[in-house]
């Protein structure tokens, strides 16, 4: 399953997963892209190997279709929509991203579709560590520092909790 994490920054949010796929904790792959970048959003996702790699690929089949309806980025209100019921339908969790009014803010999207708005958040068998470690950073820096900041956090996790892996990705998305 591994760890999504996402907190909001002095000037945007950033999102951060590990690359660690494991099957009754038996690790499969280090290599499982659990970030997705979308013109002007985001989005992390865990559950299964299957569940996270069709809840990108659909959540980018949806957010096109609507792109090509309004012709314009996807606000939160409506990725949340997009992401909840892909959520539902693949049973992944996903910690989403986007701009609303200029400003970036985040959702954690549950398997059953809720979602919940938060500056700090955390998804997967490390949420709990995650956690912990993220109430602990200093906010007030800037989305260019969110790399070294989030890589040290899932670093924690991973030496907590064996469905993390070691190998982080980061994605940030600037207030605008």
């Amino acid at each position: 399953m591994g760890t999504v994490v996402g907190i909001r920054l002095d000037d945007g949010v950033a999102l951060a997963a590990d690359r660690r796929a494991t099957d009754e904790s038996t690790v499969r792959s280090d290599d499982l892209g659990k970030l997705f970048a979308f013109d002007g959003a985001g989005a992390g996702a865990t559950g299964s190997a299957s569940a996270i790699q069709e809840f990108g690929r659909r959540l980018e089949d949806e957010l096109r279709q609507l792109r090509s309806r309004e012709d314009r980025e996807p606000s939160m209100g409506a990725l949340e929509r997009l992401a909840s019921d892909v959520a539902r339908e693949t049973g992944a969790e996903a910690i989403v991203a986007a701009r609303e009014d200029g400003s970036a803010s985040l959702r954690a999207i549950d398997a059953e579709g809720g979602a919940v708005e938060d500056d700090v958040l955390a998804l997967g068998t490390g949420a709990q560590v995650a956690l912990g470690q993220l109430e602990g950073v200093d906010r007030d820096v800037s989305v260019e520092e969110a790399d070294g900041i989030l890589e040290n956090v899932l670093e924690a996790v991973a030496e907590r909790d064996t469905e993390t892996g070691e190998t982080v990705d980061v994605w940030t998305l600037a207030d605008g």
